[in-house]
């Protein structure tokens, strides 16, 4: 009886083995993109789909989520999973690269509970090649399974990637998940995992490509998965940026679409995905995260910002032209006097109306008031000259200042690429030296 009792447990928690400790996404972004983030940088799913890639990650980042899924790449399972992530990056002589610190929760067929708690490291810039830099990382996971029936485990697991950026826009990964197969309760291993992608990001759009393989564990046999994702940002002048996901993942046990929505205001980000089924049980699967993005600049409300302080040193320089231009119309209204004064002053010379040393005395004096008028006349026009071009010349050195402080801060390729033309367009015809702002917008354009 006691067989027999074994047998029957190990049967009942066969499929927990299966769907428990195989790679499967941690967050809505994951999920919506069908898996496909091997070769994706600066995402907190380095953690369980290549630890090489952590490096990519440059701010303190972190994030909580939970998913509720009946489909995962090795197979249709029960699974209600918690996790929190975190990565601190560190730019030091010596250690050039980010940490990562991973805690998941995985309830299984209402019969297993599984935690996993991974402490990873990415390096950056670790060997910078002609045409990009490769990187490599590890995750030391402790994998711990406790059985509703009784029996617990406590496995440590370690992780291995590579990731390879290149040509700026391009992206590769390799990774290597349970690498040392540890046995765990129930029939069968952690199966080792190895996935290979490609990625290539364009601005705000990204697209992904992943493939694969699982070794056999316990009954089930190996198998493989095709997964492929996209996703696109759309920035917003005040309301922060919106995106969306999407993406297919194909495997031997499990066909699956998804989807998805995200928000991202501030260093805030809302993300939510859909899991859509078109093999076995219909079931949808749900997930939502909320990821924080620490130090993370503004690029919208810093645009917005400096748009005010502009227009407002605008103002106060139109106001100063506009006095000068009253000033020299003053001006000019005193030599017309003048002139009409003079022009009396010659009539009453001819009709001798005036003694001859009074009409000297007065024409010596208006000629006198004249040649000051004159110059003073003068002199104000070259001021508002020198003052115009003055102007246009700041107004262009600080659409520059304005435009590289935006490109630093991480503003949006269109908002710099709208920028660039704004600036072009306003100084086409100022004979300002324009070169350097027409090869920025060309190089922007290029990467569109």
């Amino acid at each position: 009886m006691r067989s027999i009792g074994c047998f029957v447990i190990i049967g009942l928690f066969s499929v927990p083995t299966r769907a428990g400790f195989e790679d499967l996404s941690i967050d809505p972004r994951g999920a919506a993109m069908g898996g496909a983030l091997t070769a994706v940088p600066d995402d907190l799913s380095a953690a369980v789909y290549n630890p090489g890639n952590f490096g990519s990650i440059k701010r303190v980042q972190t994030g909580t989520n939970y998913m509720r899924q009946f489909h995962v790449p090795s197979g249709e399972t029960d699974s209600d999973i918690m996790d929190i992530c975190a990565a601190i990056p560190v730019s030091q002589e010596i250690i050039n690269g980010t940490f990562g610190l991973t805690w998941i929760y995985n309830r299984i067929n209402g019969r297993a509970t599984d935690r996993t708690t991974a402490f990873s490291y990415g390096s950056r810039g670790l060997f910078e090649l002609d045409q990009g830099d490769m990187d490599v990382g590890a995750t030391l996971k402790f994998l711990q399974r406790g059985l509703d029936a009784g029996g617990a485990s406590l496995k440590p697991v370690i992780d291995l990637g590579v990731a390879y950026r290149f040509w700026e826009k391009y992206s590769a990964g390799f990774s290597i998940l349970n690498f040392n197969r540890p046995t765990m309760p129930g029939p069968g291993r952690a199966p080792i995992t190895a996935k290979i992608g490609v990625a290539e990001t364009v601005r705000n759009f990204t697209m992904a490509l992943d493939l694969t393989k699982r070794e056999p564990s316990g009954d089930y046999s190996g198998s493989s998965t095709l997964a492929a994702g996209v996703e696109h940002w759309w920035a917003t002048a005040r309301k922060g940026s919106f995106a969306g996901r999407t993406g297919l993942s194909l495997g031997d046990h499990s066909k699956t679409w998804n989807w998805g929505l995200g928000w991202r205001m501030l260093g805030g980000e809302l993300n939510y995905a859909m899991t859509v089924p078109m093999k076995g049980k219909t079931m949808l699967g749900h997930s939502v995260g909320l990821l924080f993005r620490f130090g993370q600049s503004n690029p919208e409300g810093e645009y917005e910002r400096l748009l005010g302080e502009e227009l407002r040193y605008r103002k106060d320089l139109i106001t100063s032209l506009e006095a000068g231009e009253i000033k020299q119309w003053k001006l000019s209204q005193e030599l017309s006097t003048m002139r009409e004064e003079l022009e009396v002053l010659r009539r009453q010379l001819v009709e001798k109306t005036l003694s001859e040393a009074e009409v000297k005395r007065r024409l010596a004096e208006l000629q006198s008031r004249h040649r000051k008028a004159v110059e003073e006349h003068q002199r104000m026009e070259d001021e508002a000259r020198r003052l115009k071009a003055k102007t246009k010349q700041d107004f262009f050195r600080e659409d520059w200042a304005a435009f590289l402080k935006l490109k630093a801060g991480g503003a949006p390729d269109a908002v710099l690429a709208e920028n660039l033309r704004r600036v072009l367009r306003d100084y086409k015809d100022s004979g300002l030296d324009l070169s350097e702002a027409n090869q920025e917008l060309l190089r922007l354009l290029r990467t569109q």
